[in-house]
């Protein structure tokens, strides 16, 4: 066990060539976080220790302003948008996604949700504030569809996502809010960060996993004074020394996800928690066991049945033929990177056609798009099956039926692989004040925990960046650098965007 260590340094007495940081996973905050450690703290990059126990990095996909700068970033296409389809009497036509479609009183009930505070929301379910009516809204359709709401989250995630965007609810149709990258996000993000921080000298260590965080009390403070591991079967540990900090990635959305194939469904969830839950989950599950203000992850692991999506990818060949349809139904170039939502779905199928190649090294007579279903666990309105327990051909059957496509001769040229995902939606559940860590724990000295499932004041985890400003926050506490920068806000003139 670690010998006990004299209390660390206040941040602003924390010598950065002095420092060595322990960030203990490779999701986006956590590769953020190291990012910030070289150019803001100033902490050398051979000092800067990445424990990640898969042998690549980056379990998190998600993209952010505040690290466009390590990337080439691309321009934006203006007429790409979100598409809400609804079947009519004898076709799909489309509906209008840049009107609301809400009555005065959804309009009231928006506008008075925005202005309560979250204490009177507490764990209250958006269904819980609107009527049946306002689900059916194409401005709830395209939230939704946009950021993977469902009636039963969180009204006050919802709030701070109402919050967050309400100047821009005007243009919530287009995909300009979104990122859009040249590649699938991994190879547009991920991997030059990863590139950066390598070139730069930062120690990755893969797979090690991390069994515990050992900590130690003195004078009404904690402090961490050691990591235990595991690697190559056996157990280590690591010391913290007085000046070390350690930075935590709690939760993931991925964990416990299972893939299927053209022909066969994706795996049911295991029984063995240790199969379902990984090493993200099982540190938090641990410090939360240790002392209420590390959170209570029990609130977002557990409840699959809230938080469940399944996620398909498509592969085709020109002779499927399929993008040239999508072309005459959506008036928008191939590959321009649209979205579909289709609103009669029992699925609640949403589809997005991404600038092409999709991957680098994909072939020219290949094409890509993926979906995702927020209802899976229904029945499929062609297929009677539940979306979770379909293969890929059942999927992409179903999707062609609800787009009144023939079935050939895109079925015999295409590859769909489906994604059960339990947890993808966990951050929008409902919770409590203390059921999410703050990003630096009262009175612990030398530890930071970042991630989608921190507590953010006034900040939404739907937002893109939300994990990058967790982490410009941990490293503003702990080692006195620049917070994130302060966010826009335009809430002192929502009434306009009701009633334009």
């Amino acid at each position: 066990m670690a010998h006990q260590q004299p209390p660390v340094l206040a941040p602003g007495h924390r010598s950065p060539k002095k420092v060595n940081a322990w960030i203990l996973g490779s999701s986006i905050a956590s590769l953020a976080s190291a990012v910030h450690l070289i150019c803001d703290a100033k902490v050398p990059a051979s000092q800067i220790h990445i424990l990640e126990s898969h042998g690549i990095p980056g379990d998190g996909i998600i993209s952010t302003e505040e690290i466009k700068k390590f990337n080439a970033e691309k321009p934006f296409h203006d007429s790409p948008g979100t598409h809400v389809l609804i079947r009519g009497d004898n076709r799909l036509e489309k509906m209008e996604a840049s009107r609301f479609g809400i009555g005065l009183k959804d309009r009231m009930d928006l506008l008075l949700l925005m202005l309560k505070s979250e204490q009177a929301l507490g764990q209250k379910r958006i269904n819980e504030l609107f009527n049946k009516r306002f689900f059916n809204s194409a401005f709830w359709i395209v939230l939704s569809t946009l950021f993977h709401f469902q009636p039963w989250h969180s009204a006050a995630e919802f709030r701070r996502c109402l919050r967050r965007y309400s100047y821009e609810f005007r243009s919530l149709n287009t995909k300009r809010i979104l990122d859009c990258t040249r590649y699938n996000q991994y190879e547009s993000i991920i991997v030059p960060i990863i590139r950066f921080l390598q070139n730069k000298g930062v120690d990755f260590r893969f797979r090690i996993k991390v069994t515990d965080i050992v900590t130690i009390s003195d004078n009404g403070t904690e402090s961490v004074t050691a990591i235990n591991i595991e690697q190559n079967n056996s157990g280590g540990i690591i010391n913290v020394c007085a000046n070390d900090i350690v930075i935590v990635s709690i939760g993931s959305v991925t964990s416990g996800s299972s893939s299927g194939s053209n022909t066969a469904p994706a795996l049911p969830p295991s029984m063995e928690a240790a199969n379902e839950l990984d090493e993200n989950w099982s540190l938090w599950l641990d410090l939360g066991t240790k002392n209420p203000k590390f959170g209570n992850p029990y609130k977002f692991c557990t409840r699959v049945n809230e938080s469940r999506l399944v996620t398909f990818t498509v592969t085709l060949n020109d002779a499927a033929g399929l993008f040239n349809r999508f072309l005459e139904l959506t008036n928008d170039r191939p590959g321009s990177g649209s979205l579909l939502s289709l609103k009669h779905s029992n699925w609640m199928i949403s589809l997005c056609i991404p600038h092409q190649p999709f991957f680098s090294d994909q072939p020219n007579n290949i094409d890509v798009l993926w979906g995702y279903g927020l209802y899976p666990s229904q029945e499929g309105n062609f297929v009677k099956t539940p979306m979770t327990l379909c293969n890929g051909k059942e999927i992409m059957t179903e999707l062609l039926w609800h787009l009144d496509f023939p079935m050939e001769p895109i079925l015999s040229n295409s590859i769909t692989i489906p994604c059960v995902m339990p947890r993808m939606a966990a951050a929008l559940l409902p919770r409590n004040s203390t059921d999410r860590p703050e990003v630096t724990p009262k009175n612990v000295t030398n530890l930071a925990i970042v991630g989608q499932f921190v507590e953010i004041a006034d900040e939404t985890t739907v937002s893109l960046d939300y994990s990058v400003r967790g982490a410009q926050l941990a490293l503003s506490r702990l080692m006195g650098t620049k917070g994130p920068p302060r966010r826009r806000r335009a809430f002192h003139t929502p009434f306009s965007y009701f009633w334009r």
